[in-house]
């Protein structure tokens, strides 16, 4: 055990749930950080979970899931593991992200800190803070000084992040990162460098949340002022250009994920939606300039939308409401809802996702329930304002995968169509109807998901919509009949 080495407690409290399409459970908790988590980054069998107080910390995955698997006959135990306290720093950690050879941090003071596997990869050693005295000094020997003016009439280095390092994002090839912040401002590094290559001022009308980097070239940031912006650096030119501008929510946009391997891009915002955008011009590397179209709307949240994590076709989204969903792409792009994860005390502010290979291995290893493929397994980490950080299992069964239950999705949302239509001219005052309609919107939403799919509760929402107006229609009607009569 290291020096900095402390002990955390893994909480196995097993709460599962099925549904026709998915089989997904909490299978363990990680608890003991001293403040909300902020960032988490899976790098291997290693868990990097960042909270506000400035630490940064190691749950090695594989200790965890053996002693997962271990316990899997008890429906609770709670057992302590080796956990690495790898970095304290004086500023709150904002984002992590994994470079394969060590870890990147940004931060609450404006710097961003990279970090080197040492003696394993349980260990990490600092290697740089961004920007380097180097930068620094070059940047000041450039004509003009190298300054740039900033909020509140402040002139500095363009170079520096002036606010909160929001955000970071690596590109495909490992060589560039791209940083975002408060400041309005979206920087490119070189990593084999650690030098900033470029600079774009104000990138944004209002702070800056969120950012990733497809396979294409392009970098994409959503904002405060509500909108998300492509950029590209074109042929010829050294300098990021903007490309296309996207509307679509009409709130703050704070988390951005790259799914479908980089084609299909997702943003989340506080209108409580997530929005699939594709490339309508087909633009491929070194292609022409995007051209994104909103395709779908994921609804269902009932407060902010705050952090996504997307891999192949299934995305999952955190929310201020406490929940995690996760979302497949189907046919057509089609989206269902899978499974709704409740199970944090406070609103989810980070997630990240695995699938395929190891974290394949590392979901499997539960066995609470066989999966019939490992290729629809997942491992979800989501951590919360409550302090802890939960891993969920999430089986995608067989059945889902192919492109017949968007169709029988939207036939069971016609059977339900037709019973409220039907209910017009019934008479229909059972028992449970009138249960149902007394819960709450969110669980009637919930009860009608987990039976019928997201689809049959839009047709069920729309035709009650419709009832409601006929009904009004035909209260206007007598009355106006009534005055005539009279």
């Amino acid at each position: 055990m290291s020096p900095n080495s402390e002990e955390g407690i893994i909480s196995q409290t097993i709460s599962s749930s099925s549904s026709s399409s998915c089989h997904y459970q909490c299978i363990a908790t990680l608890s003991g950080n001293s403040s909300y988590v902020s960032g988490l980054a899976v790098d291997g069998d290693s868990l990097y979970v960042a909270s506000s107080d400035g630490h940064i910390r190691l749950w090695p995955l594989d200790m965890a899931m053996a002693m997962v698997r271990e316990e899997s006959t008890s429906s609770s135990s709670q057992g302590e593991v080796s956990r690495s306290t790898v970095a304290v720093t004086g500023s709150p950690v904002k984002c992590l992200a994994a470079t394969g050879d060590g870890l990147v941090s940004s931060h609450q003071d404006g710097t961003i800190r990279v970090w080197r596997h040492a003696g394993g990869r349980r260990r990490l050693a600092l290697r740089a803070v961004l920007p380097t005295a180097a930068d620094c000094l070059r940047a000041l020997l450039l004509p003009g000084g190298g300054y740039v003016e900033v909020r509140r009439h402040k002139r500095r280095a363009w170079v520096h992040h002036v606010d909160a390092v929001t955000a970071l994002a690596l590109s495909p090839d490992g060589e560039s990162m791209y940083s975002v912040s408060w400041d309005r401002s979206l920087k490119a590094w070189r990593l084999p460098g650690l030098r900033c290559a470029e600079s774009v001022a104000a990138a944004h009308d209002d702070a800056i949340n969120a950012v990733v980097a497809a396979p294409d070239g392009h970098v994409y940031t959503a904002s405060a002022d509500g909108t998300v912006k492509a950029w590209r650096r074109r042929t010829g030119q050294k300098k990021l250009s903007l490309v296309c501008v996207m509307e679509r929510h009409g709130a703050a946009v704070n988390a951005l994920a790259l799914g479908a391997g980089g084609r299909v891009l997702y943003s989340g915002a506080c209108d409580r939606s997530v929005v699939a955008w594709e490339n309508s011009a087909g633009a491929g590397a070194g292609g022409a300039d995007v051209r994104m179209v909103a395709t779908a709307t994921l609804r269902g949240h009932a407060r902010a939308v705050l952090c996504l994590a997307a891999d192949g076709d299934v995305v999952c989204s955190g929310s201020a409401d406490r929940t995690v969903r996760v979302w497949r792409r189907g046919a057509a792009a089609a989206y269902t809802c899978l499974a709704v994860l409740d199970g944090h005390g406070g609103a989810v502010k980070s997630l990240a996702l695995a699938r395929g290979g190891a974290g394949c291995d590392r979901c499997c290893a539960c066995h609470v329930e066989e999966s019939s493929s490992c290729s629809c397994a997942a491992l979800v980490c989501s951590g919360s304002l409550d302090c802890d950080v939960k891993l969920w299992r999430v089986t995608v069964s067989e059945a889902t995968k192919g492109s017949k239950v968007h169709h029988v999705g939207r036939l069971l949302g016609l059977i339900f169509h037709l019973f409220v239509w039907l209910s017009n001219f019934v008479e229909f005052k059972g028992a449970g109807y009138q249960v149902y309609w007394s819960m709450s919107k969110q669980s009637r939403y919930q009860e009608v998901t987990q039976a019928l799919g997201t689809y049959g509760y839009q047709a069920f929402a729309l035709m009650r919509a419709t009832r409601r107006r006929e009904m009004r229609q035909g209260k206007h009607r007598d009355e106006m009949a009534t005055l005539l009569t009279n």
